[in-house]
């Protein structure tokens, strides 16, 4: 770079503004532009495939295969023990002396189960595949069962004493004999086998098993067929109580509504209220026209009914007429005397009295012919009055309109009488119906039961005759031989037992490897890292013991032979994180991780003098405001710094440094530790103080507390480019990683990866002590 730079000692030079060369390249900030010591590296494939490539799934066996290796001192021991164990135990184990015989218990042909007696008695000779099918594993369980076995043990104690049936059920074992797979595979055969370590013993047990299998078959057919016969016995009885039962409520159903069968009486009787009902409406439409026809008189006649009889009756009388025709004479002469004289002249008195004479013996008249009525028809003149021919036919269809209305009427009545009396019984007539088709019905099955239970006790009567054994013997009982005849031992081999032992040890061993790595709960290698986390791992820092102190770091330069894998480290790192986040610029970096003492400061110093070697101007700020550390690696004051730009609001070029080991690499110490500082993470006055620096320098980096014990530094990482997190390989708690991860994803920082600390490798010296020296001379450095 142009400028000059004096040391002295462990001093850092004053550089002045005109010094510093400011033309550094915006588009590309991580790219290589001034002259450095170092070169970039190739990337590696396998790094590219990790960060591009998804998360693993499905079954990962890379752990339990790395677990295996660092645990192979436990899984040899374990598995010599069990080997030696199992070379024991089967030096030890008696021998075994097997063998066995086949039962078929169902009939394989439909001429076998047409022999049958069952089949001849209950299915008329059909052979039904139903009636001889087996529930084969309550039929297995019956014959392991103390009751079926005893007698066996009976048999066998008087050759063998202290024979029990605990002893003869342990070696016993009865299974279906299968063909194939599926849910019919089974066959209608049951493989019966016996073990035991004296082969006559064996032999005797399969000979007996053999003999009370058969027996029980038959002695369980003839107790099924007698209790069948006693059951039946008990019932007939009953069921015939109950068929008489029901045959007399049927009968007394049949009396009581005068029917033979309920659904024809119902048919018949909704017949007959439908005719009556047709009536009925007929009658009525006939009433309505008479009543139509009675009324259209009265109104033509002005007279009701009664007073059209009383007037034809005075009408016909020929002295009421004569009477009448008097009162219309005097009458008449009455009209023509008043007008010749007063009322009260004689003469008009006279005719007046003549007048009502004839009147009273009119209504005597009338009262004679007509009776009772008069007084309710005397109210109506024309009654009294003289009824000519047409009047007298118009009187005569009043009066038949009038009888025939009543008689219509009183037929209506009787009609809607019977006619409710006849369905009150239609509709009784359903529940009848029911009734009666209830008991038919339970009559039927009574009568079918009770007709059954005939047919199955003589169908138990031809079965109890027949005496064929139920069950047959397809090979006989006998114990496994060889081709001399000997019976063959059927323990475990010896090479099988060692087997054994050794797939156990090998098990026992891997399976106390994990839980004892479980518990430790730490990552053994970077493999174990990056199984356990989606993040890449960047790269892998080997183990080292250093006082990192200012001549240590100036010795890294020199590409010694101690020292070159340790430099490679970085170089791969700083290449990994230019190439593989080519697409955004990285012009800022925070490093952190998960717990104390993982070697992030070593890291943040090394990676930022890396990138200083490769001409990039770097500026590494010490952001652990609680713990920090880069003054202690470079052996620099640390009187002010970053707390004391955050706590009085300083210039930031007073309290950097330019680092003696990169003319490019500049420093910002923490400054003495004040409480609660971290919280100005999240101020103002650090974004821009952030942003100031990344005006000035290519690239800077940031060295935070760990992240679980000072959250604050979130502030700080979220307006960085990406967030470097460090762990220590054998070291940091496994389960500590991955909640911080959890924790870094939740906060949404950009985490660009993991950096894998403290790999041990064969061959690695490390860096050489260096003495310490005090003497850094802090000179202020202009960045403006």
């Amino acid at each position: 770079m142009p400028g000059t730079v004096a040391k002295e000692g462990f001093g850092c030079s004053t550089v002045n503004v005109t010094e510093v060369n400011m033309d550094i390249e915006r588009d590309s900030p991580l790219s290589s532009n001034g002259k450095g010591d170092r070169h970039d590296l190739p990337l590696s494939a396998d790094l590219t495939d990790e960060v591009t490539a998804t998360p693993q799934r499905g079954l990962n066996l890379r752990p339990l295969l790395r677990t295996a290796k660092r645990k192979a001192w436990l899984i040899v021991g374990l598995t010599t023990l069990t080997t030696a164990a199992a070379w024991y135990v089967s030096s030890k184990e008696p021998p075994i002396y097997a063998g066995g015989f086949r039962l078929l218990v169902e009939p394989v042909t439909n001429e076998e189960r047409a022999s049958d007696p069952s089949s001849l008695a209950r299915t008329s000779g059909v052979p039904s595949e139903q009636m001889f099918r087996l529930d084969y594993p309550t039929q297995i369980e019956i014959l392991k069962g103390v009751g079926v076995l005893k007698p066996v043990v009976g048999e066998i104690e008087t050759k063998f004493p202290g024979f029990s049936v605990g002893a003869l059920r342990q070696g016993l074992t009865i299974e279906q004999v299968t063909v194939g797979k599926g849910r019919d595979s089974g066959t209608k055969i049951l493989a019966v086998n016996y073990q035991s370590s004296d082969p006559k013993l064996a032999e005797l047990v399969l000979e007996e098993t053999a003999q009370k299998y058969l027996k029980y078959s038959l002695d369980e057919r003839q107790s099924s067929i007698s209790e069948g016969v006693k059951f039946i016995d008990e019932q007939l009885p009953k069921l015939q109580e109950r068929v008489n039962n029901y045959q007399k409520q049927i009968q007394s159903i049949q009396e009581r509504y005068d029917l033979i069968e309920p659904q024809s009486k119902g048919a018949e009787l909704l017949g007959q209220v439908r005719d009556l009902e047709n009536q009925q409406r007929a009658t009525q439409q006939e009433l309505r026209e008479l009543r139509t026809l009675s009324t259209n008189l009265r109104q033509q006649l002005g007279l009701s009914p009664e007073e059209a009889i009383a007037s034809s009756a005075l009408s016909q009388d020929p002295r009421y007429q004569g009477l009448l025709g008097k009162i219309q004479e005097v009458e008449s002469q009455i009209a023509i005397e008043s007008a010749r004289f007063a009322p009260d002249n004689p003469r008009m008195q006279a005719l007046e009295e003549q007048r009502q004479n004839l009147l009273a013996l009119l209504n005597q008249e009338a009262q004679r012919i007509i009776g009772e009525n008069l007084k309710t028809t005397t109210n109506n003149a024309d009654v009294m009055t003289f009824q000519n021919s047409v009047r007298m036919g118009l009187i005569q269809q009043l009066v038949e309109a009038t009888n025939q209305i009543q008689l219509l009427e009183e037929r209506s009545q009787q009609l809607a009488q019977t006619r409710a009396t006849f369905a009150q019984q239609a509709q009784q007539m359903p529940e009848v119906i029911r009734q009666y088709t209830e008991l038919q019905r339970q009559l039927e099955v009574a009568t079918q039961t009770l007709n059954k239970l005939l047919t199955q006790r003589e169908t138990f009567q031809v079965e109890e005759a027949g005496n064929k054994l139920p069950w047959e013997i397809l090979s006989e009982p006998q114990i496994l031989r060889d081709q001399y005849g000997n019976p063959m031992n059927m323990a475990e081999s010896s090479q099988k037992m060692l087997l054994m032992g050794v797939m156990g040890g090998v098990v026992l061993g891997l399976g106390l490897g994990i839980i004892q790595e479980k518990i430790r709960d730490i990552f053994y290698s970077t493999e174990d890292l990056k199984d356990a986390t989606d993040l890449p791992v960047l790269g892998e820092v080997p183990a080292y013991q250093n006082s990192h102190s200012q001549q240590d770091i100036e010795d890294t330069g020199t590409q010694s032979y101690q020292n070159a894998t340790f430099l490679e480290a970085f170089d791969s790192i700083y290449t990994s994180i230019r190439f593989l986040f080519s697409d955004r610029p990285i012009r800022s970096l925070s490093v952190t991780s998960a717990a104390l003492g993982d070697g992030k400061s070593t890291v943040a110093l090394h990676l930022a003098q890396t990138a200083a070697q490769m001409g990039q101007r770097v500026l590494l700020v010490d952001a652990n405001l609680i713990h920090p550390q880069i003054h202690q690696q470079l052996n620099l004051p640390n009187v002010k710094g970053l707390s004391d730009l955050l706590a009085d609001n300083l210039m930031p070029h007073d309290f950097i440094e330019r680092s003696p080991i990169s003319d490019n690499l500049f420093v910002l110490t923490a400054g003495q530790p004040r409480p609660h500082l971290t919280r100005r993470f999240a101020s103002a006055q650090m974004q821009e103080l952030m942003a100031e620096f990344k005006t000035k320098f290519d690239l800077v980096v940031y060295d935070t507390p760990e992240f679980p014990s000072c959250m604050d530094i979130s502030y700080l990482a979220r307006h960085t480019d990406g967030l470097l997190m460090v762990t220590a390989i054998q070291k940091t708690k496994n389960s500590l990683v991955k909640q911080t991860i959890t924790q870094l994803d939740a906060f949404g920082l950009p985490t660009l990866g993991i950096i894998a600390n403290h790999i041990k490798r064969s061959g690695f010296m490390g860096l050489p002590p260096a003495p310490q020296d005090n003497s850094w001379e802090q000179t202020p450095v202009s960045v403006s």
